[in-house]
């Protein structure tokens, strides 16, 4: 058996998304489904509720009055929040972990998930863009597969970083050279068993490669690409493979995108970042 499907087949040890969690995305992609049933099934998931709770009243929407249930938050929040809000939970406690086959310490993945996603927020405002509303999902567990990779499967990453430094090519080129699999793939392999829409898989799959992806909605590849290099690039959440990205020429072209506005974008991400992790660490 060779090394790509080793790690497939892998993936398989990988903790499933909790019921309750998984049952609320189930639904939220259901439009048969009421308000009144997704809040339901958050409610009996204590944490569910807590960090649902929790972003309704939080600060960073600038509402005034505080809501005290989950219909009510619910209501005020939309679902597309929610959906996030739930893969953010699960996805953050995988990444607060120390990713010791990626050289990253405690907490430093999930910050480059979360300015990732900023950024992707940032690039599309910054170009006055229509991205699809799973955008800022897609950033927020794009790198999801080094989780995989460097702690379930325990891959050290430090001879895919020897070969890209030797023939100067991208990570996960080298990546692909040494497991014959990148960790975008992996990614987007662990999404699909969790039953993530195949919209945002695609994004997730093609992160590194926009210029690659087929799907419907290629502008939010693009942002999300570019979102992660200009990350890498600022030191956010980076690990051993940081200095191994650059902007892919075909994504900068196709958002218009000029380097001198990549500096104003990268301030904004790194004065925002303490107040969004405070709001999605949900520990």
């Amino acid at each position: 058996m060779n090394k790509r499907q080793d790690i497939i087949e892998s993936i398989a040890a990988v903790p499933p998304l909790p019921t309750a969690s998984a049952e609320v995305i189930r639904m939220i992609q259901d439009p048969k489904v009421p308000s009144g049933k997704i809040a339901q099934a958050i409610e009996y998931d204590p944490s569910l509720t807590t960090n649902v709770l929790r972003l309704a009243n939080s600060s960073f929407f600038g509402f005034h009055r505080s809501v005290s249930t989950v219909k009510d938050a619910l209501f005020r929040l939309g679902t597309n929040q929610v959906f996030q809000l739930v893969v953010a939970a699960t996805v953050g406690k995988m990444a607060q972990t120390p990713v010791n086959g990626y050289d990253l310490s405690s907490g430093d993945l999930w910050d480059h998930l979360v300015g990732t996603a900023i950024a992707s927020v940032k690039l599309a405002q910054a170009l006055k863009l229509e991205i699809p509303s799973y955008t800022f999902t897609a950033a927020l567990t794009h790198d999801v597969g080094k989780v995989v990779l460097g702690t379930f499967l325990e891959v050290n990453a430090e001879s895919v970083r020897e070969l890209a430094y030797e023939k100067k090519m991208s990570f996960e080129q080298a990546e692909r050279e040494v497991l014959e699999i990148d960790h975008a793939e992996v990614g987007a392999l662990l999404l699909e068993r969790w039953n993530l829409p195949e919209d945002l898989v695609d994004v997730v799959r093609w992160h590194h490669q926009p210029e690659e992806y087929r799907g419907k909605h290629p502008r939010a590849a693009n942002v999300v690409h570019v979102a992660n290099v200009l990350c890498l690039m600022a030191g956010v959440g980076a690990g051993l493979d940081a200095l191994s990205y650059k902007p892919s020429p075909h994504a900068m072209e196709q958002l218009g995108l000029e380097i001198m506005l990549l500096d104003d974008i990268v301030y904004d991400i790194l004065s925002e970042l303490m107040e969004t992790r405070k709001l999605f660490k949900l520990s």
